[in-house]
């Protein structure tokens, strides 16, 4: 049976007395976007929803994708949580008949709210407090021990699964916890890529999987401390705290790994941390081995601390956290509508304006758009709350950048007048937004035609033939900008479309690609090589 996917909980949870089966949520009400949609987080398998109840405030997550053996799953971790002294795990309650959709009952877990900021929200405040991070750090250090002496593993430690209430640390998000008693090599998840070691598979499922994890936090954390320019400008949109998953996979290409490595008080942790990064997964140690320096594996390369002139990561070499999108294929992006993506594109309109929503007052916004706002687009949307938040405000100056966003790609919203649609990634923090060059970018969308089938492969025309192809991605952006706008179609104000299924909408890719064989696929790959030389 087919879990319903975000369309339809968004349907279903705007009626809570109706949707929920648990008497106290029946009394609850669900948190709203500036469009009046419920507000929604997605996760790697479930979509949270914030549910206010007369007694308190709730998570409530909404399965999406079928996790095996659910309930046997939660009951041995509901179980083993409920022994635990630690205070590091929320309280919660699964339910295996939660929620109803389209006549049937779904199972749905309901967490205790935590009052605080994820890991990457309070790093970006306290960044430069090396005396929080010092806890933070012994805080993790901990956690971990603990966690190793009860034979337990989280399973994803990563920024948005770490809560920092009151300057304490708590974990939530238990999709992909093991605890005694389970099967180990029965996993449905490997985590954030920017906190896993390049290994990792879902048959490594096991009370060793976070070793990896605590050690990358701690260094990060210990590098931010030595060094707070380092958090901003290898934040990646607030994904990680300093290193990335192209570091865990090739350390001598690694510019943060040669800077650390140049850092007297890091230099011999960095050398430690490179070599289990090229390791086994089997032969990474505890924090607490690590951090002395015991059972660190052999190193196989030197990292030299000044990178060599011809030092260039090949084409398609990027590795994202989440599925990359190209702004500019709506079909693309409308098949991820529910999940959490990084999209790639070229700023072409900014558009601010205010809207009234309920009986308060107009709320500013401003709409990035990487295409015409008369047809279908991708775009980002940014409400008075993020606006407040930025440090640099949209304007006509932000056209023609290159940006990377990740986020969830909301349901979309259709003009029915105009029967045009506009998906957007809603920006709630700063720093979510960043500004890439345009060989990053490049890099970047390459990485789309590596990951895919080689039937659904999408390459540049032209790029086949080996001919110098008529577009670069800055062009191809450009050349959308100025093509005219349909002359029937005037922009106005969309409405949401509350029944339409993502899977049962098809829109042609733009003009600048077009899907060709796997014998096709090599041609972009090549192009951006000429392009970028």
């Amino acid at each position: 049976m087919p879990y319903p996917q975000i369309v339809e909980y968004h349907e279903a949870v705007q009626h809570p007395s109706q949707a929920f089966i648990d008497p106290e949520l029946k009394q609850g009400t669900v948190a709203e976007n500036n469009l009046g949609l419920p507000l929604v987080m997605s996760g790697g398998f479930a979509l949270t929803y914030a549910v206010t109840t007369p007694r308190r405030k709730c998570a409530v997550r909404c399965f999406h994708r079928e996790i095996p053996a659910i309930q046997q799953k939660y009951d041995a971790i509901s179980k083993k949580l409920r022994s635990l002294t630690n205070g590091c795990f929320v309280y919660f309650d699964f339910q295996q008949s939660g929620i109803n959709v389209r006549q049937q009952t779904f199972p749905i877990v309901r967490m205790d709210w935590v009052e605080g900021d994820t890991l990457g929200i309070w790093l970006d405040k306290r960044f430069d407090d090396p005396r929080a991070l010092e806890k933070a750090r012994t805080d993790f250090a901990a956690i971990a021990r603990f966690l190793e002496l009860k034979g337990i593993a989280h399973g994803d430690i990563q920024n948005g699964n770490v809560m920092v209430a009151n300057g304490d640390i708590k974990l939530i998000d238990y999709d992909g916890m093991f605890v005694p008693g389970m099967r180990p090599g029965n996993g449905s998840e490997t985590g954030h890529k920017h906190f896993q070691h390049p290994d990792r598979r879902v048959s490594d499922f096991g009370p060793k999987m976070d070793r990896f994890s605590f050690i990358a936090l701690d260094l990060s954390l210990k590098a931010v401390i030595e060094d707070k320019s380092l958090y901003s400008k290898f934040r990646e949109g607030g994904e990680t705290v300093v290193f990335k998953a192209n570091d865990f996979a090739d350390p001598a290409n690694s510019d943060i790994f040669r800077r650390l490595l140049a850092m007297p008080k890091l230099k011999e942790q960095a050398r430690r941390f490179a070599a289990i990064c090229e390791a086994p997964l089997a032969a990474v140690p505890t924090l607490d081995e690590y951090l002395a320096g015991r059972n660190i594996p052999a190193a196989k390369t030197q990292i030299k601390t000044q990178p060599s002139p011809a030092t260039r990561l090949p084409a398609a070499s990027y590795i994202s956290a989440y599925p990359v999108v190209d702004a500019l294929n709506f079909s693309a992006a409308m098949a991820r509508v529910g999940d959490r993506v990084e999209l790639i594109g070229r700023i072409v309109e900014v558009t601010p304006g205010s809207r009234k929503v309920g009986k308060g007052p107009p709320k500013n916004y401003v709409f990035i758009n990487f295409g015409s706002s008369r047809g279908n687009i991708v775009k980002i949307s940014i409400w008075s709350d993020g606006l407040a938040k930025l440090k640099e405000q949209p304007s006509e100056a932000w056209i023609g950048r290159w940006v990377g966003v990740t986020g969830l790609m909301d349901v979309p919203y259709e003009n029915k007048r105009y029967g045009h649609k506009h998906l957007s990634i809603t920006v709630q923090e700063d720093g979510q937004i960043q500004q890439l060059s345009e060989t990053e970018a490049g890099l970047r969308l390459a990485s789309i035609s590596a990951a895919l089938p080689p039937r659904n492969r999408v390459v540049v025309q032209g790029a086949a033939s080996g001919k110098p192809a008529a577009t670069t991605p800055a062009a191809a952006a450009a050349k959308l900008k100025s093509k005219p706008k349909p002359k029937s179609v005037r922009s106005r104000g969309s409405s949401h479309a509350r029944s339409q299924k993502p899977a049962s909408q098809s829109t042609p890719a733009p003009a600048a690609t077009t899907v060709q064989q796997a014998s096709q696929s090599k041609g972009l790959l090549a192009w951006i090589l000429r392009w970028m030389s």
